[in-house]
């Protein structure tokens, strides 16, 4: 059996080759679509983040202020569930990125004997929940910030 041809190239030898290119575009193809992947979870996480820190301000800011800000063009997006003098939670759905911002303002909890019930120093957290695939629940993921508010007893009343 002859594997070189005189007049060209055998069967078994572009056979060969086509194996050889298919493997390469296989593993070429896998690479790109590892690289978007982590792309577009970088991407996700830095508008969650971005949201997350726009929260914190809105709480710190309408503290001090008295302003009412909203974070999306809908005002009904944002709401708030619970507003007591010890506690003001704010819910905002963010239905462009399909995100949720839950933000909490409340009393320091005592330490040491020590209540911080009639202080000005309260203690804000804010947490972001997305999606990395809109239909996978085993995508979700969480960011959380928290802070210390001082001055101002306004707690969103």
């Amino acid at each position: 059996m002859n594997i070189k041809s005189q007049r060209g190239y055998s069967l078994l030898e572009i056979g060969i080759g086509l194996v050889i290119i298919t493997i390469f575009m296989v593993y070429s193809v896998t690479m790109i679509r590892g690289t978007f992947a982590t792309y577009r979870a970088i991407e996700q996480k830095n508008i969650a983040l971005s949201y997350l820190i726009m929260g914190t301000e809105r709480e710190l800011l309408s503290a001090q202020e008295g302003l009412d800000i909203y974070m999306t063009n809908n005002p009904s997006d944002t709401e708030v569930t619970e507003n007591t003098p010890f506690r003001k939670v704010t819910v905002t759905n963010i239905p462009d990125n399909n995100m949720k911002l839950t933000t909490v303002v409340e009393t320091l909890p005592s330490k040491d004997g020590i209540s911080y019930v009639d202080s000005n120093v309260k203690l804000v957290t804010s947490t972001i929940e997305y999606y990395l695939k809109k239909s996978d629940p085993s995508s979700r993921r969480e960011l959380v910030i928290k802070t210390i508010r001082t001055g101002g007893d306004r707690l969103g009343t």
